[in-house]
């Protein structure tokens, strides 16, 4: 005789779980709420993300293509510092 594996249990409670849970209108409206939230949340992240990645890959580019724009990353970084101080 074996013995049922954690995962196989877990997966048979959660499942027992969601089906007593959607015949709540509240935990079903819960649920809604927290897809929109992730989904959100999601969006969010990855707008966050995205602009670190051109951010950073505008340091690459200045540093890559020569003095003259070194000066102009360095005068930004002048720019942002003077805009960043109380």
């Amino acid at each position: 005789m074996r013995t049922p594996k954690i995962t196989e249990c877990a997966c048979g409670l959660v499942v027992t779980i969601l089906g007593f849970g959607f015949s709540s209108y509240y935990i079903r409206e819960v649920l809604v709420s927290l897809a929109l939230f992730s989904v959100a949340f999601l969006f969010l992240a990855l707008t966050v993300l995205a602009a670190i990645l051109l951010w950073w890959a505008s340091e690459q580019l200045a540093d890559w293509s020569g003095p003259a724009s070194r000066r102009v990353l360095a005068f930004s970084r002048r720019l942002m510092a003077a805009y960043a101080r109380p």
